[in-house]
């Protein structure tokens, strides 16, 4: 049988065609074109399955570099913010305070205790300058789309003692903002 030169669009037959099927009658060609191509372009830039195949990875690559840029970018920027909680906390910055927690705010002490937003910020008007300083340290951070999760250590110095806390911080995304809507403490231990 001879060569049967198709167009790579169409199907159909072209004089001047860089696939070609072999081994087929021309109805058989014509209709299962998709099966076994084998490129006779003299021009390497031509179709191919490797370039096809190779422009596939390099699109996937930098796709998944440009995902894992944002999402380090997205985990920086929320670790900054936890960050800026705790020397809002320290400073008794109660108007950045109020921003960053959500309205539904809840924070569990290792004591079992929960105060809602209202109350843990009048806590933290209260102990105005009790607070030496609140250190966070060994934190995790998982962004899923507009939710953020962190859990870590926070180390508190106080004038009359100081404890260590290990726990989780759930957090949303409004707008391009994070708030915290829920902080539990898991282990707590006085130093």
């Amino acid at each position: 049988m001879d060569k049967i030169r198709l167009h790579p669009s169409s199907g159909g037959p072209r004089p001047k065609s860089r696939l070609t099927v072999e081994g087929c009658d021309r109805w058989t060609a014509q209709n299962l074109s998709f099966l076994r191509f084998r490129n006779t372009s003299p021009n390497p830039v031509g179709f191919s399955f490797l370039s096809y195949l190779m422009k596939a990875i390099l699109f996937f690559l930098l796709g998944s570099i440009s995902f894992s840029v944002f999402a380090q970018d997205a985990e920086q920027g929320l670790l900054a913010f936890e960050k800026n909680i705790e020397q809002a906390v320290v400073a008794t910055n109660v108007s950045f305070l109020k921003k960053a927690y959500a309205s539904d705010f809840r924070f569990k002490h290792g004591t079992g205790n929960v105060d809602s937003k209202e109350s843990w910020i009048k806590s933290v008007e209260k102990n105005k300058g009790n607070f030496l300083s609140r250190n966070i340290d060994s934190v995790e951070v998982e962004i899923h789309g507009d939710i953020g999760i962190t859990n870590g250590t926070l180390t508190v110095t106080r004038p009359d003692r100081s404890y260590t806390l290990q726990y989780v911080r759930v957090y949303r995304k409004k707008g391009k903002q994070w708030e915290l809507f829920m902080h539990r403490t898991v282990h707590e231990v006085h130093n």
